[in-house]
C-alpha cells in the first residue's frame, strides 16, 4: 500500500525541498517506486529534479525565441476542474507525470498554484455544510494521490509542501500516512515548535470532527492521523568531529521541545496502538543529524543529481576555468557525500518502520 509522506515546518529555511529531494532519490535507486509532488508555489523541487532538462529549454528558447513549457500536469492544473464543478473527482488519466528515473516521478510545480488557496479555504469552512461540491473539493488532493499511488504501484509519495500554514499546506499534510519535522538547531527553530504543534493539533481536530460525516456520504475521505517520524536537525557546523557548542545546545533542547509541546497535542488522537508519536522518546526523537553541506549544495542544484552522487567532474561548475576538484578538496567532498547519504539513509530506515 502507497504510504503518503511530506517534511513539514512552517518555520522557512530548514533545508526541506533539499531533504525531501535526496530522499526521493535514495529511494528510488533502493528499487521503490518514488512520486514527488510539488506543492510548493516556489517550484524548488520542480527545479531540483528538472535541472538538466531547464537547461536545455533555457538554451532551446535563447535560440528560437520560442516558448517552450515542461512537460507534465501539475496539482494546480488537475485541481482546477474539480473546484469549477467540472468533474467530481479527479480522473487518474488526466495525470501526466515526468519520468525523472527507472523508479521517480514527479508532480511538477506552478508559481500559480497559491491561486487555489481561497477555493480549499472555503472547502474547509464549508465541510460541515450539506454543499457536496465543497466537501469533494475538500477531499480532493487525499483522494487523488491515494488512487493514482495504489493504481501505479507506488511505494512512497513525498509531498514538497511550502513553509506556510496555509489551506493548501494543510490539505497535503492531512493527505499522508506519516511527516517529518526538519529543523535547523537554533533559538527561532525552538521557539516554532511550539506553534507548530497548535496548528498541527488544530488541523487533526477539525479534521476528525466531520470525518464520520463524509464516510456516512461515501466521500473519500483520509484518516488525517499522520504519525510523527521524528525531527531532522540540519545545517550546523562542526568542529574536531563534533556540532560546534553554540549548535549542541539548541540540538538538545529541539526533542525536549518536541516532548513537551507537540506530544501532548498529538497524543490526544492516539487510539488503542495507534500511536502518532510512534512512541519515540528520548535521543529516537531524532531521526538525523545533517551537518552543513559545505559546497556540495550548488553542484546538485545545477546537475540535478543527489547529493550523495556527485561524481569528480561535476564539480568544474565551481571553478571559473572549469576545472575539478582534487586533492583534500574533492577527498573532503566525498567524506562529506558518505555521511551525507547515511544520514538520508537515516531517513529511508525510518520510513521502514512504517507498518
Amino acid at each position: 500500500m502507497t504510504k503518503i509522506i511530506t517534511l513539514y515546518n512552517h518555520k522557512g529555511g530548514v533545508s526541506k525541498t533539499t531533504t525531501c529531494f535526496n530522499l526521493a532519490k535514495l529511494l528510488s535507486t533502493n528499487g521503490k517506486r518514488v512520486l514527488a509532488v510539488d506543492a510548493d508555489p516556489q517550484c524548488n523541487l520542480t527545479e531540483l529534479m528538472l535541472s538538466p532538462q531547464i537547461a536545455r529549454l533555457d538554451e532551446l528558447e535563447l535560440e528560437t525565441h520560442q516558448e517552450n513549457d515542461i512537460q507534465g500536469t501539475s496539482l494546480l492544473e488537475l485541481l482546477k476542474p474539480r473546484i469549477e464543478g467540472e468533474v467530481a473527482e479527479i480522473p487518474l488519466e488526466s495525470v501526466e507525470t515526468i519520468s525523472i528515473d527507472e523508479n521517480l516521478m514527479l508532480l511538477k510545480g506552478d508559481v500559480n498554484l497559491s491561486s487555489i488557496e481561497d477555493s480549499l479555504a472555503e472547502s474547509h469552512i464549508q465541510r460541515f455544510s450539506n454543499k457536496t461540491h465543497e466537501k469533494r473539493t475538500y477531499v480532493a488532493i487525499a483522494d487523488l494521490l491515494r488512487r493514482y499511488g495504489d493504481e501505479n504501484n507506488i511505494d512512497y509519495i513525498l509531498i514538497d509542501v511550502g513553509p506556510s500554514s496555509g489551506a493548501l499546506t494543510r490539505a497535503c499534510f492531512l493527505s499522508c500516512d506519516a511527516y517529518f519535522v526538519p529543523t535547523c538547531p537554533d533559538r527561532f527553530n525552538v521557539q516554532a515548535i511550539g506553534t507548530l504543534s497548535t496548528i498541527i493539533g488544530k488541523w487533526i481536530k477539525d479534521h476528525q470532527q466531520i470525518r464520520s460525516d463524509f464516510e456516512e456520504i461515501g466521500l473519500p475521505i483520509q484518516h488525517g492521523l499522520p504519525k510523527f517520524l521524528g525531527v531532522i536537525l540540519q545545517s550546523f557546523k562542526i568542529r574536531g568531529g563534533q556540532p560546534k557548542p553554540t549548535y549542541r545546545m539548541w540540538m538538545e533542547r529541539i526533542p525536549r521541545k518536541i516532548e513537551q509541546s507537540l506530544y501532548p497535542i498529538i497524543s490526544k488522537f492516539n487510539h488503542g496502538d495507534y500511536d502518532l508519536t510512534l512512541g519515540l522518546t528520548g535521543e529516537e526523537i531524532v531521526v538525523s543529524k545533517i551537518r552543513d553541506f559545505e559546497g556540495l549544495a550548488p553542484i546538485m542544484q545545477e546537475h540535478g543529481k543527489a547529493m550523495f552522487a556527485l561524481s569528480q567532474d561535476d564539480t568544474r561548475v565551481m571553478d571559473a576555468n572549469n576545472r575539478a576538484w582534487t586533492g583534500a578538496a574533492w577527498t573532503g567532498a566525498q567524506e562529506r557525500m558518505a555521511d551525507y547519504k547515511e544520514c538520508i539513509a537515516e531517513l529511508e530506515t525510518r520510513l521502514m518502520e512504517l507498518d
